[in-house]
């Protein structure tokens, strides 16, 4: 009796039954090219391999719904058929958090398919924050794994695009396996230094900047660490005037970052708007989550992790103003 098993990696593979007539006993033979890894790609093996499984869901679990509107109670009715229970989040009709995950989420069925994307809960705000319009053009110059790229490209639709930008050539293949599994076809994957991406300027209205950051609380008195700190807040002030440069007037630039350092944070606001010449936007408080405030981060977003049950997060909305007199529109 053949059967026919499809893994997450597109490969096929050819189950045989063979029956032996003297002890009806039957054996299995696998012939997959990926076998060692069939455990992890194929979602039954997967629950067979589970001894004792854990019906609590991990504190901080939550994941997004990849699918359209219309398609979100099936998406929620093919997780509850396998025992998974979970409640929406009040800031995004996409966004939920798992409250009982009798198997790992990654091995469901609705991930196997595509339907749902696992990230923190703060991860899902950047892209609520930038609002894209659909069928807009946004432009995300720090891409991989894709957790933002992918709900930007919920939001634009179909007839949007995102041009999802990683310079890591590994990092870049992650990125782009994700957004295979996730069908999202609006997307384009670039390959460049995030400042040195080589767009017209002044051609976008909408640009997501998640720059490398220190992921620190706080930074210890030492030498290295401030060098470090030094080299990391000088790249993300490159990255940010590129974005600045390729925005349009009135275009909006959502930066962001997982570190609470000041430096990487409402200092680097300040420098937009004192020598970029942007505006911040005042950002609305999402739902759900507990906030800090700091001097000079008037209208931006600092997320307490720990309160929030969350990673810590930093936002700020920024807008360009009209078009300066010697602004060049040409590439770079």
């Amino acid at each position: 009796l053949p059967i026919y098993c499809i893994t997450s990696c597109g490969k096929v593979g050819r189950c045989q039954i063979f029956f032996s007539r003297p002890h009806k006993f039957f054996y299995w033979g696998l012939f997959l090219l990926n076998l060692p890894f069939f455990p992890l790609k194929f979602p039954v093996c997967g629950w067979i391999m589970q001894d004792t499984p854990s019906s609590k869901a991990r504190a901080e679990r939550s994941f997004r719904i990849v699918a359209d509107v219309s398609l979100k109670a099936a998406v929620e009715e093919l997780l509850a058929a396998q025992g998974y229970v979970c409640e929406q989040e009040p800031f995004s009709p996409f966004c939920y958090r798992l409250l009982q995950e009798p198997v790992p989420l990654g091995r469901s069925w609705a991930a196997f398919f595509g339907y749902i994307y696992i990230l923190d809960r703060s991860s899902m705000l950047p892209p609520l924050a930038l609002r894209p319009k659909p069928s807009e053009t946004v432009l995300d110059m720090c891409a991989s794994p894709g957790s933002k790229t992918s709900f930007l490209a919920q939001l634009v639709g179909t007839h949007g695009c995102v041009l999802a930008n990683e310079p890591q050539k590994t990092r870049l293949v992650t990125l782009q396996n994700n957004l295979l599994r996730l069908n999202l076809l609006q997307t384009v994957t670039l390959s460049y230094e995030g400042q040195r991406i080589p767009l017209r300027k002044g051609s976008l209205n909408a640009v997501a900047l998640d720059p490398p950051c220190s992921g620190w609380g706080t930074v210890r008195k030492d030498p290295k660490v401030t060098k470090m700190l030094d080299r990391l807040t000088a790249l993300q002030r490159d990255l940010l005037r590129h974005a600045a440069a390729l925005l349009a007037p009135h275009g909006r630039l959502l930066y962001s970052t997982c570190t609470t350092n000041v430096q990487e944070n409402e200092e680097q606001v300040c420098f937009c708007e004192e020598v970029l010449g942007l505006s911040r936007e005042p950002l609305e408080p999402f739902l759900g989550f507990s906030y800090d405030r700091l001097p000079k981060g008037e209208g931006t977003l600092r997320i307490n992790g720990e309160a929030s049950q969350a990673q810590g997060f930093f936002l700020a909305l920024l807008r360009k103003g009209d078009a300066q007199p010697d602004e060049e529109s040409e590439p770079d």
